[in-house]
């Protein structure tokens, strides 16, 4: 499975004692380009996470953004594992949220999303630890008002004052997570 880039669980007995696992397999894939086999999948989307404690989900998303050279790997891994539903509602909501394709050809906003942290990803390595969280974070929350104001008007998709509707899931997001400041940055500033 090594030579092969292969993600299994070896028990799938064992394997569900620990939910974190679930999100290792994303990390996991992003990080060094692995594939997950299709009965691990199946495994990982029965798991329930909502066990999980903060620190712990995001020492594992942290290293989707930070660590993978395509965090867009690790966070479409997510969301086939089944952990965006019940961990990241938010990220969750872009999907099927559809944007002008003249500005935004790429497709909808969760698509838009994953390009928007892989740009992000390129950018960061000059920076210290707490800026690189916060522009990462920057990348993944940016659209989060979307899904509640987007809307079909005079033949185009709009999404007038998703800038603002954009707070309030982002700070549900960074408060499941514990995020405020890092090393004496404030990282929601």
């Amino acid at each position: 499975d090594m030579e092969s880039r292969l993600l299994r669980a070896v028990s799938p007995d064992t394997f569900v004692e620990d939910s974190l696992r679930v999100l290792r397999a994303a990390q996991f894939a992003a990080r060094f380009g692995f594939e997950v086999e299709s009965q691990t999948v199946e495994l990982c989307r029965s798991i329930d996470l909502t066990d999980l404690p903060a620190e712990r989900v995001w020492g594992e998303l942290e290293k989707i953004l930070l660590a993978a050279r395509e965090p867009s790997i690790g966070l479409r891994w997510l969301d086939r594992l089944n952990v965006t539903p019940q961990l990241f509602p938010e990220l969750d909501a872009l999907k099927g949220v559809q944007q002008e394709p003249h500005w935004h050809p790429e497709g909808d906003v969760f698509v838009h999303t994953l390009l928007v942290c892989d740009r992000a990803r390129e950018l960061i390595d000059d920076l210290d630890y707490p800026r690189r969280v916060a522009v990462m974070l920057a990348a993944l929350c940016h659209d989060f008002g979307k899904p509640s104001t987007t809307e079909f008007v005079e033949g185009r998709w709009r999404s007038h004052g998703h800038a603002e509707a954009g707070v309030a899931p982002t700070l549900a997001l960074l408060d499941r997570l514990k995020l405020f400041t890092l090393d004496g940055y404030d990282v929601r500033a």
